[in-house]
């Protein structure tokens, strides 16, 4: 109990007195403290020095030190007083710098900061526009010109709170604990908030509820939403806006790129080079008809428009009303280009003076004229454009309702008989279309491909040299194709994926049926084993090789077997006869047990391994592998055993308790706490301190005999020698400039003392009290007696008693 009370009282004192002995130091101020003056320099700056005070008077320099309690610095750069160890202080010169300690009561200044302290409980300062204050263990506050700042208690940290206080856009934040976070904003209001971990709100940002899988993200240019399968972003730098109910819906629009899908009833998809338009729903809005006004250029035009039932009858209209200013600059060269086909139009109302479009069957049938330009369209065939000045030989009948189109040429040919019949046909290709988009057939040469389309685009079949497939949309799509080395197989549907890919010496074949997950892998390659894989997540696991078999219940039982090559021998003739392969069981878990057929292992208590020539265990904390060739044995390192073919070793906390160490033919190490014997590679030590230790290497040695009461070390760089620890008896000598310092009985008896500087040799008694003489190169001599009485002889021969000239 006693000594509980000393150690309470230890601690209390080092933490209120200890740290309050040492000052405040600015490195700058301290530094001209430390210039060593002895010998004929210090007599000619000092003007009193005895056993009681030292009184230093040169140019810019006066100090005066008393009775080793006392001391008075004025230097160039500060000025300090001290009073060991009540009072301290330090005042700079030439800035604000300043500080004064009494006890532990410390108050320091630096240009326009003040920091106070009673140590180590309460701490507290100011600055040209902040303050703080903090009381340990209670609480903490800073406060500024922009922000102030409270929590409680120190540590651990259970309230913090924070406050903007500058301008109009005040803010305040709080957190309790680690769980609770909020910020308020006195115009925004509540505008982030957290519950670790059920919620994530800002007001600008995001809102996230992981648990509901829910994310919210506001900013100035990115918008995001997130909630299970319907996803939302909207960028408005890139003027980007995506939105995604998965699997069926997605909306998205781009510069230069548009797509509205309904999985798989509707598509639309427009880009720079083509536009598709798919519509099953039959979905129908209100008739509209609309008349607006348009210029461009300094022309005005007037724009009609006319639907009936979303584009089941669509027409479009331009007609010039004004010509305005003509500019030759801006006047339109008439380019005359053969009938071709495009898979997106080349030219809109946007672009021309004179406009009429058709669509009808919500835009199945397409016409249009733009100018002297026309384009037309039997989905699922190209845009066919041409121009009414060049000679060509289209056909359109009658001519303000295209019924009947005709075009043909060598290498071009494009009919439509509406509704029935549509054609087209260039130097590669050859499409027919019947009643719209019930009969469909597509001839390529290239690859000789051949493609039969019912109910366009629902029911397909094509074949070729190198592909072939069919589909039944939305329910099943199943695709094969042909390459150098391989051939694929995809099969589609909406709850399923099969995937297949053959190669000359592989194969690999994969099932998914969603969202139950279970899935099928079937891997043959050239170059390893076939292997196989059943997952039916996350309830069943099953991975077959022809070598082995590993199967997985619900993550917690788990085996595997495995093919061992058994080679059997005559045991008259010791031939091999033949190799049989026998099943082993590779491991076995059950959890927590853990079984192979060379560990056991019961997790996470005990593990243990064996094979023919050795055995590992771990097993409550205790750590053994044992060899043929040795062991090596560990008990939380208190304990430790190890046997080698060239060595044994038995220690303890890593030789800090007890080691023993022995080689084939010797002894290497014997050792308890700090006694015993060792030979090391480059040194051997004799330890049985007190009584005598020894050591030797290569370039060195040393000797202790007794309590410290004689101690030696010798290298090629020095020489130590000590009695009674040094208190006795002290020398040192360097032995590559030759410089020593001797002391008995600490310097109380006798000291000697050289400095290379100027030859200095210095001899006394109690320090230099008793009496002390100093010799230098120069011819300086001083003989004191009692730091009272003195006799000096200076550097140019000038001899003096007590200071004073004779």
């Amino acid at each position: 109990m006693h000594s509980i009370i000393i150690y309470i009282f230890l601690f209390i004192s080092y933490l209120f007195f200890s740290w309050g002995l040492y000052s405040k130091t600015w490195t700058d101020l301290e530094s001209e403290k430390e210039v060593k003056v002895y010998g004929s320099e210090r007599s000619a700056k000092f003007e009193a020095s005895n056993i009681f005070y030292d009184i230093e008077n040169w140019t810019d320099h006066y100090s005066v030190r008393a009775l080793g309690l006392y001391r008075y610095y004025d230097y160039p750069k500060a000025k300090t007083k001290s009073v060991f160890p009540f009072y301290y202080h330090i005042q700079s010169k030439s800035d604000n710098r300043e500080y004064k300690r009494i006890l532990n009561v410390n108050r320091t200044k630096e240009n326009d900061s003040l920091d106070q302290s009673f140590y180590p409980l309460v701490f507290w300062g100011k600055d040209t526009n902040s303050n703080y204050l903090t009381a340990i263990p209670l609480f903490f506050s800073k406060t500024n010109d922009t922000n102030s700042k409270l929590g409680f208690p120190v540590i651990p940290l259970l309230y913090y709170h924070s406050r903007n206080t500058s301008g109009a856009n005040k803010n305040h934040y709080t957190r309790f604990l680690t769980l609770l976070h909020m910020e308020v904003n006195e115009k925004k209001g509540l505008h982030e908030f957290s519950f670790f971990p059920l919620v994530y709100y800002s007001k600008e940002n995001y809102l996230f509820f992981p648990l509901f899988l829910f994310y919210q993200s506001y900013r100035s240019n990115d918008n995001e939403y997130w909630l299970g399968p319907i996803y939302f972003s909207n960028d408005k730098a890139k003027e980007e806006r995506l939105f995604i109910g998965f699997p069926f819906l997605a909306h998205y629009r781009a510069p230069g790129k548009e797509l509205d899908l309904v999985f798989p009833l509707y598509l639309n998809y427009s880009d720079s080079e083509e536009d598709y338009h798919i519509n099953l729903l039959w979905y129908t809005k209100t008739n509209s008809a609309n008349v607006n006004l348009a210029s461009n250029d300094g022309k005005v035009y007037v724009d009609f428009d006319f639907g009936i039932l979303y584009n089941l009858v669509g027409y479009s209209q331009r007609t010039k009303v004004l010509n305005g200013n003509l500019d030759p600059k801006n006047t339109k060269s008439l380019e005359i280009e053969n009938p071709k086909l495009v898979k997106k139009r080349e030219f809109n109302r946007e672009n021309s003076d004179s406009f009429i479009g058709y669509n009808l069957l919500f835009g199945i049938f397409s016409y249009e004229r733009a100018d002297s330009k026309r384009h037309i369209r039997l989905l699922p065939l190209a845009w066919f454009t041409w121009d009414e000045t060049s000679e060509d030989n289209v056909v359109l009948l009658p001519p303000f309702f295209p019924i009947w189109f005709s075009y043909q040429s060598n290498d071009l040919e494009y009919k439509v008989l509406f509704p029935l019949y549509g054609k087209q046909k260039d130097i590669d290709s050859e499409f027919h279309a019947y009643l719209l988009n019930v009969y469909l057939t597509e001839d390529h040469k290239k690859n000789n491909r051949k493609e039969r389309s019912y109910l366009w685009p629902l029911v397909n079949v094509y074949e070729s040299d190198v592909d072939s497939g069919h589909r039944f949309l939305p329910f099943y799509i199943h695709r094969n194709e042909s390459r150098e080395k391989y051939k694929t197989t995809n099969t589609y549907t909406l709850l399923s994926l099969y995937q297949q890919t053959t190669g000359p010496s592989s194969a690999h074949t994969e099932f998914l049926f969603w969202p139950l997950w279970i899935s099928y892998e079937d891997r043959n390659p050239s170059h390893s084993e076939r292997e196989r894989t059943v997952w039916v997540t996350p309830f069943f696991y099953r991975n077959m090789k022809e070598s082995r078999t590993r199967t997985n219940v619900l993550w917690l039982v788990d085996w595997e077997w495995y093919q061992d090559d058994v080679i059997r021998t005559s045991s008259k003739t010791k031939s091999t006869e033949n190799i049989q392969s026998k099943e082993s069981l590779s491991h076995l878990l059950v959890f927590p047990f853990y079984k192979t057929d060379s560990s056991f292992s019961v997790i996470p208590f005990s593990f243990n391994h064996w094979d023919r020539d050795s055995f590992t265990t771990f097993t409550f904390l205790n750590y053994l592998k044992w060899e043929r060739t040795g062991h090596y044995y560990n008990f939380l390192y208190l304990i430790e055993s190890e046997n080698t073919e060239s060595d044994y070793r038995f220690r303890s906390l890593g030789d800090l308790l007890w080691s023993f160490k022995k080689e084939p033919s010797r002894v290497n190490r014997m050792t308890f706490l700090w006694l015993g014997y060792d030979d090391r590679s480059y040194k051997t030590i004799y330890n049985f301190f007190p009584i005598v230790r020894t050591a030797d290497a290569e370039k060195e040695k040393s000797r202790l005999y007794g309590p410290f009461l004689y101690y030696l070390f010798d290298s090629e760089e020095e020489k130590t020698e000590l009695m009674l620890a040094g208190l006795g008896y002290y020398h040192n000598k360097s032995k590559t400039d030759n410089q020593y310092s001797t002391y008995i009985l600490l310097g109380a008896l006798y000291q000697e003392k050289t400095e290379i500087e100027r030859g200095y040799v210095k001899r006394g008694s109690l320090w230099g009290w008793l009496w002390e003489y100093q010799t230098e190169d120069n011819g300086y001599e001083k003989f004191s007696i009692l730091k009272l009485f003195s006799y000096t002889k200076e550097t140019d021969g000038t001899k003096k008693i007590m200071g004073m000239s004779i």
